[in-house]
């Protein structure tokens, strides 16, 4: 906003300047007045940020067509990514259990095994109340609709697509992968880790407690997800 801002007065100006340095020069020359020399400079500085503001516009503009298909080859890239991942998966063999082995010990290290690999989170839209959706989730991808910014969840990491990790969970706490803790989840509500209670879960419901920001989320979200969820809504 502020840079937008900046180039607007900066066009405004040279436009003022311009307009006030070509008046002069024509309102001098037109009633047998002396040259003027102030508004001559004031129509080369004018002439020079209207220039400068032009080229700037048309190099925003180019910019902002790379960034475009830059983010329109990352949605294809998460679309196959999702779409793999639907896919049915193959059944697994049974292995063939050796009468010798410790079957006490194989069931604890199998049982083990699958709550490492199993993430069982839910699947959904994260949409602002009046506005719509904000954000996808799709188990443990998930992506910030308002940037067009894709995120994925592994382990106790996560991480932001193409650039690394970029929250951490700890518990039932998420901090900044490199900084420090934002939220904590307890029971149906969300606090700040150093500023108290913050927002809170109601059925299909987040809000905040100055009731200034109202969600609607799936209800299938998990832990981690909500902390996820949580950061990315209110970190700022």
């Amino acid at each position: 906003m502020r840079k937008q801002y900046f180039k607007w007065s900066w066009f405004v100006l040279g436009l003022v300047l311009s307009a006030y340095g070509a008046f002069s020069l024509i309102y001098n020359s037109t009633h047998n007045k002396d040259f003027s020399v102030l508004g001559l400079v004031f129509l080369i500085v004018g002439l020079v940020l209207l220039i400068s503001y032009f080229i700037l516009l048309t190099i925003s503009v180019i910019q902002t067509k790379d960034s475009k298909n830059i983010k329109e080859t990352k949605i294809e890239h998460f679309e196959h990514v999702v779409s793999e991942k639907i896919e049915e998966p193959k059944k697994e063999e049974k292995p063939v259990i050796n009468k010798s082995v410790n079957y006490t010990h194989v069931d604890r290290h199998a049982k083990s095994t699958r709550t490492t690999r199993e993430f069982d989170g839910g699947s959904g839209y994260v949409k602002k109340i009046g506005e719509g959706p904000i954000l996808r989730i799709s188990n443990k991808e998930i992506l910030d609709m308002r940037s067009n910014t894709y995120y994925r969840i592994e382990d106790n990491y996560v991480k932001q697509m193409g650039y690394g990790p970029v929250f951490e969970i700890v518990g039932n706490r998420i901090k900044l992968a490199y900084g420090g803790y934002l939220f904590e989840l307890s029971g149906s509500n969300i606090n700040k880790v150093y500023g108290g209670f913050y927002a809170s879960i109601c059925g299909s419901f987040l809000k905040t407690l100055d009731l200034r920001q109202n969600y609607e989320i799936p209800t299938s979200l998990n832990k981690t997800q909500l902390l996820v969820v949580a950061a990315l809504l209110f970190k700022n």
